[in-house]
């Protein structure tokens, strides 16, 4: 009986892990006037930048961890001097047990 239920609560796990996210259902778009969409059933997220301004969202739920890959269009020729910028605000207590406790963040940047 005990390993039926371990098998059970296994399988519950997997199935939960295997759900993916939807910018749909879990995030929201926080500015930029209809410059950010989201795309492919929800699996994806285009955040736009014109002369104007850029395009900004935020999850609807807070995540111990995450991974953000972004993918950034040229002009084409030469693209020297061209200036890219990103963005990622944290909000947190810094708290994790008895009081102490900090947030770390990496990020990389590869090319």
């Amino acid at each position: 009986m005990t390993t039926v239920a371990i098998g059970i609560l296994a399988m519950a796990c997997l199935v939960a892990v295997a759900r993916g996210g939807n910018f749909f259902q879990d995030s929201e778009m926080t500015w930029g006037d209809g410059r950010g969409k989201v795309v492919d059933g929800g699996r994806g997220l285009d955040l736009t930048l014109d002369k104007t301004s850029g395009s900004g969202f935020q999850s609807k739920t807070e995540y111990l961890f995450g991974k953000i890959d972004m993918q950034i269009k040229l002009v084409p020729g030469n693209s020297a001097g061209t200036v890219t910028t990103f963005y990622v605000s944290i909000f947190s207590s810094g708290t994790f047990s008895v009081g102490r406790g900090s947030s770390v963040v990496a990020i990389s940047v590869c090319m």
